[in-house]
């Protein structure tokens, strides 16, 4: 039963919150960054939590979401005290909501706590968690007056339907909270994967550093420190979330499974790409020995002898397709095979990466990133070798490695 005005007052008057500290970590410097405060709701009398989003919802119905709001942060500064009396180099990352505290910006009030408690404003991260920001100007005015004054500015819960890309503009954060949008079951999505690599490309330029929230196991641990952020926070970590020195000890066995997963991380890719060397000189072999009219039947044989690749196609000296394309991509449903069909023979490549840079830098051989594939519609990776047939002429291999083989 959701609890009354009377209620939300009683709660607010007593000061009874319920925050819960998570930590957060850099596994790679092998240290504790910090605390995020996380309120978590209220207990009623018989002991049982009021959800925070009830209570809120009650509060802004009856005008009393700022006081709410200012408990929570005051709430949360009062039981990180202890902490960082014995801790002067950990942060307290707590949660503004522009939309509840926008017609009190300048008061300072945020600035005065902080200062009561004895916190420095440089050890606090004030996380912009709203996604609906109105009034943009009041934003902006708040930022400056608080980075002005050394406090440290987040962009929370970056990932959910992408709402607060558009707020990395104006806010230009110091950090970039990514958050389980992104990172749930990332481990076997490629695509969450190159998302999430992008933002932690964009962080990089914009000099932003990047926390991933909602980490919940140490294979997550493992892959996003693979894809570069440099912070970890959530359920993986939470055991000893107050204990900083059992947390640290945490810490520094994750960093040693981590050299461990790296290690064993290379040594894969060191076969993968073993393979993929094994895979090409064959082919290169068998074409060094054949004439140009027996290219198909090669490439053909290559592509049905392994199931990691989609296409093959042999291009001449200036980019063009010397015969059609072998793919094992035949059944493509109608509407796709519209944009995407194999190329012909005749077709002009001298405009793509895998010839265009094989031919200008003087390469032997050329990978280019993942792209998507007009052939096939799918990801792929395409390494392209130069040649001679029996003729002794010039040729282009190409090999497109379908993306479920690709870990690179």
């Amino acid at each position: 039963m959701k609890k009354s005005a009377a209620d939300i007052k009683k709660i607010i008057a007593d000061k009874n919150l319920n925050i819960k500290f998570q930590p957060v970590v850099s596994v790679i410097q092998k240290s504790v960054i910090g605390f995020e405060a996380i309120f978590i709701g209220a207990s009623d009398e018989s002991g049982k939590n009021i959800p925070a989003s009830e209570l809120f919802e009650i509060a802004e119905k009856e005008g009393i979401a700022i006081e709410l709001d200012r408990l929570y942060r005051e709430k949360a500064f009062e039981e990180f005290q202890s902490i960082y009396n014995e801790n002067k180099e950990l942060l307290i990352f707590i949660n503004i909501n522009i939309s509840i505290i926008d017609k009190h910006i300048g008061s300072g009030i945020i600035m005065n706590l902080a200062s009561d408690k004895g916190v420095s404003s440089k050890n606090v991260v004030l996380q912009i968690v709203e996604e609906k920001i109105e009034n943009i100007d009041a934003l902006k005015e708040f930022i400056y007056l608080y980075r002005s004054k050394g406090f440290v500015i987040a962009l929370k819960n970056l990932g959910e339907g992408f709402v607060n890309m558009d707020k990395i503009s104006y806010v230009e954060p110091d950090i970039i909270k990514i958050n389980k949008a992104i990172t749930k079951n990332i481990e076997g999505d490629y695509y969450k994967q190159e998302i999430f690599k992008s933002i932690v490309n964009l962080s990089k330029k914009i000099g932003a550093l990047v926390v991933c929230e909602d980490i919940g196991n140490e294979q997550e641990t493992m892959l996003i420190m693979e894809l570069g952020a440099d912070m970890l926070e959530g359920e993986y970590f939470k055991n000893n979330s107050e204990d900083v020195a059992e947390l640290k000890a945490f810490v520094d066995k994750t960093a040693i499974k981590y050299k461990e997963y790296m290690k064993e991380e290379i040594e894969a890719r060191e076969v993968i790409h073993k393979g993929y060397d094994e895979v090409i000189n064959n082919a290169l072999n068998k074409l060094s020995k054949s004439s140009e009219k027996q290219f198909v039947d090669v490439i053909n044989e290559v592509i049905e002898k392994n199931n990691e690749l989609e296409c093959a196609y042999i291009l001449d000296k200036n980019g063009i397709q010397v015969g059609d394309t072998a793919t094992r991509c035949t059944n493509m449903r109608e509407q796709r095979a519209l944009i995407f069909q194999p190329a012909k023979n005749g077709t002009d490549h001298s405009l793509k990466k895998y010839y265009y840079y094989l031919k200008n830098m003087s390469l032997e051989r050329y990978v280019t990133e993942p792209y998507i594939s007009l052939a096939t519609g799918n990801l792929c990776v395409t390494i392209s070798a130069v040649f001679k047939n029996l003729d002794k002429k010039e040729y282009i291999l190409c090999i497109d490695f379908n993306p479920d083989y690709i870990n690179m």
